[in-house]
C-alpha cells in the first residue's frame, strides 16, 4: 500500500494526496462500519439473551460479572489501560501522532460489548470511536502516511463508527471534527465526510435505515421555546453533576484499588457492577443502553407521575456514575440521551400539572429537546448534541429550540467546569493539545533541532584568560564549559564575570570550573519546544545548554531562537489548515 501512495503522489504531487485520502477514508469508513455493526449487533443480541438470566434470582449479579469480564479483556487479555476511550483517541492525536495499536480495533470492542450487554449503564460511542480509530491508525501506518495525514485517517474512522453505529452520519464527521480533532477545514472535511458517508450506508443496508428512535410530530408555539430555555439550563446543571459524580467515583475508585484485595484487576468494577446490578432490581429501567426508555418518552407512554419520574431520573444517574466511575467500559452518549429524555419527561409533565390549560407542548417534545441538552452539556459540544438528538430521532421540525437548550446546556457546563467529560483528564495533566494552539505548535518540534547557529565551549583545565582569547571570535556572551570527552559541565555567562574579566591578573588566576554554573539545568535532547519553554519560564534563563541522554553536549538554545522557529511553524501550520 505504501507503494500505491508514492505513486500517486509521484505522478501528481500535492493535487494527488486529497484523492489518495478520500479513497483510503473509504477504505476506512468499510471497516469502521464493519467494527460498528459487530458491536451494535452483538450488544443487543446478547443482551436479549442474556434476559433469562436476568429473571433469575442471581441476575442482579449480572452487571458485576460483566463489568469485571469487560475490564479483565482490556486490561489483561489486550494489556492496554481502561478508560472510557475517547480519551485515549484524543491523547493519541494530541501526542501521539495519531499512532494506534491494532489490536486496539477489538480490545474496547468487545469488552464494551461485554459490559453493556450484561446491564452496565452505559454507552457504545466510547468503544466503538477507539475501536474505529485504531482502525484509521492501522490503514494510515500500512499505506505510509506522514503523521498529519495519520490523524486525519484516524479521525475518518471515528466519524465512520459513530456515524454507522448511530446510523447518523452528521453526527461522525461532528463529532470528529468537533471533539476529536477541533479543527474545520476543507483538507479535513472531505475525507472524514468520506468515510462517515460510506460506514452509515454500510450501516443502514446491514442494520436497517431506521434512526435509533422516532420522534412524534409534536406541536410547538413561543411559549414552549420560552420554556426551553429554563430547561437548557436544566439540562446544563444536571450534566454538571453527572460529570462531577463520575469523576469523583473515580478518585474513590483509584483510591481503592490501592488497598489489598481490591487492587486485583477488575475487582472495583466488580463491586461497582454489583450496585447497577441493586439498582436494576429496584428499578429494571436504569440498567443496560436505555434505549427502550427513550423509545417511550419520545412515543408519549411514559405515564408515570413526576415523582416517579424522578427516581428514575436517579436511579439511571447513580448506574451511570457507579458504571463510569468504577472505569468498566463504555461511553456516556446512551446514558445521556436516557437521562435526557428523562428529564424533559418529568419537565413536560410537570408543566401539564402545574399550567394544564395553557396549550403546552406534550411532555415527549420537551424529552427530545433534553437528550440534545444532555448530550451537548456533558461533551460542552453542541453541535454534537444538536445533530446526535436530530438524526437519531428524525425530529427536524423542533430544531429550534433543540439547538436552544443544546447551546444553554453547554453553556452552562462550560461556565461550571472547565472541562468537558472526555477532556478533562488530558487537559487537567497538560497532555491536551488542539491544533494551532502555543502549546501544539511549540510540542510539534524538537529542541535538538532547533539549536542556536553558533555555540561556544571551552574545557574544563583553562582559565578566564583563555576564554578572553575566544572573545573576540564572537559575539556569544553564553559559553559552556565541557570536560575532554565532551561532556556538558557548566555555563559561563559574561554578564556574572563583569567584575573579573577586565582584570588581567584574576583572568589568570581563575580556572572557568570555579566561575562557572554548574546547576544551570539541562534540556535534553529528545525534550520539545514546548518542555524547553517551561524551562526557560522556571528559571527565567535567555540561554540553556542542550545535552543527549549521556551529558554530551550537543548546543546551546536562546529564547529568541525559540521564538523565531515558533513563529515559522505558526506559519507553517495556519497555511496548512487553511488549504
Amino acid at each position: 500500500m505504501a507503494g500505491i501512495r508514492s505513486t500517486w503522489l509521484q505522478g501528481g504531487g500535492s493535487r494527488a494526496e486529497p484523492w489518495l485520502l478520500a479513497g483510503l477514508a473509504a477504505l476506512v469508513g468499510m471497516a469502521s462500519a464493519a467494527v460498528a455493526v459487530v458491536l451494535r449487533s452483538g450488544v443487543h443480541q446478547l443482551f436479549e439473551a442474556l434476559d433469562s438470566v436476568r429473571r433469575t434470582g442471581f441476575g442482579w449479579m449480572l452487571p458485576a460479572v460483566g463489568a469485571l469480564l469487560g475490564v479483565w479483556i482490556i486490561r489483561l487479555l489486550f494489556r492496554e489501560p481502561g478508560g472510557h476511550g475517547v480519551p485515549a483517541v484524543l491523547e493519541a492525536v494530541s501526542r501521539r501522532g495519531g499512532s494506534m495499536r491494532a489490536r486496539s480495533i477489538v480490545s474496547r470492542l468487545l469488552g464494551s460489548l461485554v459490559n453493556v450487554s450484561s446491564g452496565g449503564s452505559a454507552g457504545l460511542e466510547g468503544p466503538i470511536a477507539f475501536s474505529a480509530a485504531a482502525v484509521g491508525s492501522t490503514v494510515a501506518r500500512a499505506a505510509g502516511l506522514a503523521e498529519r495525514q495519520r490523524i486525519l485517517l484516524l479521525a475518518c474512522g471515528v466519524a465512520g463508527g459513530i456515524g454507522a453505529i448511530f446510523n447518523a452520519p452528521l453526527t461522525g464527521v461532528i463529532f470528529a471534527t468537533e471533539v476529536v480533532l477541533a479543527e474545520w477545514s476543507l483538507a479535513t472535511v472531505i475525507p472524514v465526510v468520506v468515510a462517515g458517508t460510506v460506514a452509515t450506508q454500510i450501516g443502514r443496508v446491514v442494520l436497517g435505515a431506521e434512526g435509533a428512535f422516532a420522534a412524534g410530530n409534536y406541536e410547538w408555539g413561543a411559549g414552549d421555546l420560552g420554556l426551553a430555555s429554563i430547561l437548557g439550563i436544566a439540562c446544563g446543571l444536571l450534566s454538571v453533576g453527572l460529570v462531577t459524580a463520575i469523576f469523583r467515583c473515580e478518585a474513590l475508585a483509584s483510591r481503592l484499588k490501592q488497598k489489598g484485595f481490591l487492587a486485583r484487576t477488575g475487582v472495583v468494577a466488580a463491586l461497582a457492577g454489583l450496585g447497577v446490578g441493586l439498582i436494576g432490581l429496584w428499578n429494571p429501567q436504569a440498567i443496560g443502553e436505555g434505549y427502550a426508555v427513550v423509545d417511550r418518552a419520545l412515543g408519549g407512554e411514559m405515564q408515570s407521575g413526576f415523582l416517579l419520574l424522578l427516581a428514575l431520573l436517579a436511579a439511571k444517574f447513580l448506574a451511570t456514575v457507579l458504571t463510569l466511575g468504577s472505569n468498566a467500559p463504555g461511553g456516556i452518549f446512551a446514558p445521556s440521551l436516557v437521562l435526557g429524555a428523562i428529564l424533559g419527561g418529568a419537565f413536560g409533565s410537570l408543566l401539564h400539572v402545574i399550567a394544564p390549560d395553557a396549550g403546552l407542548a406534550e411532555p415527549a417534545f420537551f424529552a427530545l429537546l433534553a437528550m440534545a441538552g444532555l448530550v451537548a452539556g456533558t461533551m460542552q459540544a453542541p453541535f454534537t448534541g444538536m445533530f446526535l438528538a436530530l438524526e437519531s430521532t428524525g425530529g427536524w421540525a423542533q430544531t429550534l429550540p433543540l439547538m436552544l437548550v443544546a447551546v444553554l446546556s453547554a453553556l452552562v457546563s462550560r461556565t461550571l467546569l472547565r472541562h468537558s467529560f472526555y477532556t478533562w483528564e488530558l487537559a487537567e495533566s497538560g497532555r491536551l493539545l488542539r491544533p494551532g494552539t502555543d502549546k501544539r505548535i511549540l510540542a510539534d518540534l524538537a529542541a535538538v533541532e532547533m539549536l542556536d547557529d553558533e555555540s561556544r565551549t571551552i574545557e574544563v583545565g583553562k582559565n578566564l584568560e583563555d576564554l578572553a582569547q575566544l572573545l573576540p571570535q564572537t559575539r556569544r556572551n553564553h559559553f559552556a564549559v565541557i570536560d575532554a570527552e565532551g561532556r556538558f559541565q557548566g555555563m559561563l555567562d559574561l554578564s556574572s564575570l563583569r567584575g573579573v574579566i577586565f582584570d588581567p591578573l584574576l583572568r589568570q588566576i581563575t580556572p572557568v570550573e570555579t566561575a562557572m554554573d554548574s546547576t544551570v539545568p539541562r534540556i535534553r535532547h529528545d525534550d520539545s519546544l514546548l518542555q524547553a519553554m517551561d524551562v526557560f519560564h522556571s528559571t527565567r534563563a535567555w540561554v540553556l545548554p542542550v545535552v543527549d541522554a549521556d551529558g554530551f553536549f550537543l548546543g546551546t538554545l536562546s529564547k529568541s531562537t525559540l521564538f523565531d522557529n515558533y513563529r515559522r511553524e505558526l506559519i507553517v501550520q495556519t497555511a496548512a489548515r487553511a488549504e
